[in-house]
C-alpha cells in the first residue's frame, strides 16, 4: 500500500496514478456540476480528478462517472437469493453500497442469523452494513422464531459492518413509552448512532415523539402529507421502489409540489425480487424513474449516492472525489441510466450489465429446517361466522397497506363459505409444532385454489391463502416437508413450488433458477385469479404483519393496527 507522502505525489501529478480513468464526464454530487476530467485512482482510493496519467489508463471518453450507488433501505432476505447472490445482481446495475437490516432472518434464526450476514459482509464486494433488528419479533401480537431484547441488540454496537439499529416498526410502544422498546433504543442514542424508522401514517405530536427517540428515517410515506411533516421534523424519506410498494413517483410529485428540494431524499428498495433487479434495475431504476420525474440529472443522482452516505456517516462514500473510494459507475448515457461497467475499490466487478463473480459461503446449520407445524387437520381450518358484519382485509393494488371492510360475509352451516370476492387466509406458527393457527378473510385476490408461504414478515409464520380447505391443507403439508417457500395448489394438485430452505425464506438454487420458478408460479397465480396489478408472493407476504395499517393477521388472530387491538369473525 501506498504511503501518505506518495500518493500525494500521486495526487500533485509528479508521479502517475495506478488507474487513470481518461476524459470521462464526472457527476459531481457537491458542486451540481457535470465536468470533463480524468478520475486517479490508487489503493481503491480516488487521489484526483483533473488532468492526470496512470500507470494504466481506461478511455471513458464520452461516457459519465458517477458514484457508486447505495441502497439505503433493504431486507436480502426479501430477494430469495444468498447475499453472495444478491450483491453480485445488484452490482451489476451500479450498487456498490448496501444498508441492510436483516430482519427476516433474525426472527427466525435469531443472533445466528445476524452473524452470517455480518461475515458476509466481510467477505462480500461491496460495502454491506448492517443495520441490527429492532424488533424480534415486530410487536408483541405474533410469535416468532426468535425473541431479542436491549442486552442482545447491544452486543452488536460497536461492530465491524454495524451502521446502527434497524427500522424501529414498533411505532405504538415508541409514542407509548413502553419501556423494553425505549431501551432498545437507548443502546443506539449516541450521537453519531443511527436509528431507522417504519411510521405509516404516524404524524403531528405522535412523529414528533417518534422522531425526538432518536429515529432519523423513514421508507413507509406514500403521501404528500407524510413528506412535509417527516422531512420538517428532519428526518430522512427514503424514496422505496420495490417489486409490491412502489412509492418513489408519489414521494418526487410530493417533493416537486412542496419545493422542498432533494436534500432530505434517499433512494432505497426494501423488498424487491431478483427478477424484477435483473429485467428493471436496481437503485439505478429509482435513478431513471426521478430523472423521467423532471428531477436534474445530478440531484437524482445525489438522491441515489450523497444524501445516503451522509445521512448514515460513511465519509468515503457517495462521491467521486479525493479522499473518496474509487467505487465507480461508468455509464453509457447519464439520464437513461445506461450502465457500462461497474467498479469497487478501484476494480471492474461487472461490465454491459453481467453479474460480478462471487464465491458462495457455506450456510450455517442454525439457519436450516426452521419449518415445524405439528398435526393438522382440515378441520383447522372451518370458520365460523357470529357476527352480521364481518372484517374483512382487503388488498390494495400496488400497495402493502390494507383497508378495513366490514361485510356480511357468505355463510353455510354456520361457517364462512369463500367465493371469487372472498377467501380464507390463515396464519399458523411454523416454529414449535403447536398447529396455533388464526382464520380470517381476505379481499382483493379472487383466487381459485391455495396459495402458502413461509415468507410471512416479519414473524415470517406459514401463510395460507385459498378457496376451500383441502386445498389449503395439501399446502401447508407439502411445504412443511419442504422446509420452507411458496407452493400454488388447486383440486388437490401440486401445481408448482419454490422450496426455500434457508430460513424458510432463501434459495440455495442459482437466480436464475429461482427467476425461473418463481415467475412462472407468478404466471400460474395469475391464471388462478391473482389480479395483473397485485404482485401474488410479496403482497400476500406482507398481510401478516401487523405495524403496517390496516388489518393484518398473525398466528394470534386478525388485528386492527389502527385500533390496536384483535378483532373477531
Amino acid at each position: 500500500m501506498s504511503d501518505r507522502a506518495e500518493m500525494i505525489a500521486r495526487a500533485m501529478g509528479k508521479k502517475k496514478a495506478e488507474t487513470v480513468f481518461k476524459n470521462g464526464n464526472v457527476i459531481n454530487v457537491f458542486s451540481g456540476e457535470c465536468i470533463r476530467a480524468d478520475v486517479a485512482v490508487c489503493d481503491g482510493m480516488i487521489i484526483g480528478v483533473g488532468n492526470y496519467e496512470g500507470e494504466k489508463e481506461i478511455d471513458v471518453s464520452g461516457k459519465y462517472i458517477a458514484p457508486g450507488f447505495i441502497d439505503s433501505h433493504l431486507h436480502i432476505e426479501s430477494s430469495m437469493t444468498t447475499p453472495a447472490n444478491f450483491v453480485s445482481r445488484v452490482l451489476a446495475h451500479g450498487t456498490t453500497t448496501l444498508v441492510a437490516d436483516p430482519h427476516e432472518v433474525a426472527n427466525v434464526s435469531g443472533k445466528e442469523g445476524i452473524e452470517f450476514m455480518l461475515a458476509e459482509a466481510k467477505r462480500l464486494p461491496c460495502n454491506l452494513f448492517v443495520m441490527i433488528p429492532s424488533c424480534v419479533p415486530a410487536t408483541p401480537f405474533e410469535s416468532s422464531g426468535a425473541v431479542m431484547n436491549a442486552e442482545e441488540i447491544a452486543v452488536f454496537k460497536g461492530r465491524e459492518n454495524v451502521a446502527g439499529l434497524g427500522e424501529m416498526m414498533n411505532f405504538v410502544g415508541v409514542t407509548a413509552g413502553d419501556s423494553s422498546v425505549l431501551e432498545k433504543l437507548k443502546v443506539f442514542s449516541g450521537d453519531h448512532d443511527n436509528i431507522d424508522g417504519h411510521a405509516p401514517r404516524l404524524g403531528g405530536n405522535a412523529l414528533n415523539a417518534y422522531r425526538l427517540a432518536g429515529i432519523t428515517t423513514d421508507h413507509e410515506c406514500t403521501t404528500e402529507d407524510e413528506v412535509a411533516q417527516r422531512v420538517r421534523a428532519g428526518m430522512m424519506v427514503l424514496a422505496r421502489e420495490g417489486s409490491a410498494a412502489k412509492n418513489l413517483t408519489a414521494i418526487i410529485k410530493a417533493v416537486q409540489k412542496l419545493g422542498f428540494g432533494y436534500e432530505r431524499i434517499a433512494f432505497c428498495t426494501d423488498d424487491k425480487h431478483i427478477e424484477e433487479i435483473r429485467s428493471c434495475g436496481h437503485i439505478s431504476y429509482n435513478i431513471k424513474r426521478a430523472i423521467e420525474l423532471g428531477v436534474p440529472v445530478v440531484d437524482a443522482y445525489k438522491m441515489a449516492t450523497i444524501n445516503a452516505a451522509r445521512h448514515y456517516g460513511f465519509k468515503k462514500l457517495g462521491a467521486v472525489a479525493p479522499g473518496y473510494q474509487a467505487d465507480l459507475v461508468i455509464l453509457d448515457d447519464a439520464e437513461k441510466v445506461k450502465i457500462h461497467s461497474v467498479w469497487y475499490c478501484g476494480g471492474k466487478v461487472s461490465e454491459n450489465c453481467e453479474p460480478a463473480v462471487i464465491e458462495e459461503a457455506e450456510i450455517p446449520s442454525a439457519l436450516l429446517n426452521t419449518v415445524n407445524i405439528g398435526e393438522l387437520s382440515p378441520e383447522m381450518f372451518k370458520l365460523p361466522v357470529r357476527n352480521q358484519l364481518s372484517p374483512v382485509i382487503k388488498v390494495i393494488p400496488g400497495e402493502i397497506v390494507t383497508e378495513r371492510e366490514d361485510v356480511s360475509l357468505p355463510v353455510e352451516n354456520g361457517y364462512f363459505k369463500p367465493n371469487k370476492e372472498y377467501q380464507k387466509i390463515a396464519v399458523i406458527d411454523r416454529y414449535r409444532g403447536t398447529g396455533e393457527a388464526s382464520i380470517g378473510v381476505v379481499a382483493g385476490l379472487t383466487l381459485s385454489g391455495a396459495i402458502a408461504a413461509t415468507v410471512g414478515h416479519d414473524s415470517h409464520n406459514l401463510l395460507v391463502i385459498g378457496d376451500n380447505d383441502e386445498d389449503m391443507l395439501a399446502a401447508v403439508k407439502q411445504l412443511e416437508q419442504l422446509g420452507g417457500g411458496f407452493i400454488l395448489v388447486k383440486d388437490g394438485e401440486v401445481l408448482e413450488q419454490l422450496p426455500l430452505p434457508v430460513c424458510g425464506l432463501i434459495s440455495d438454487a442459482a437466480p436464475e433458477e429461482t427467476e425461473a420458478k418463481l415467475r412462472y408460479m407468478t404466471e400460474i397465480a395469475r391464471k388462478m385469479g391473482v389480479p395483473e396489478d397485485i404482485e401474488p408472493f410479496i403482497t400476500t407476504s406482507f398481510l401478516a404483519l401487523p405495524v403496517i395499517p390496516r388489518l393484518r393477521i398473525t398466528n394470534k388472530g386478525i388485528f386492527d393496527v389502527v385500533e390496536q387491538r384483535f378483532l373477531e369473525i
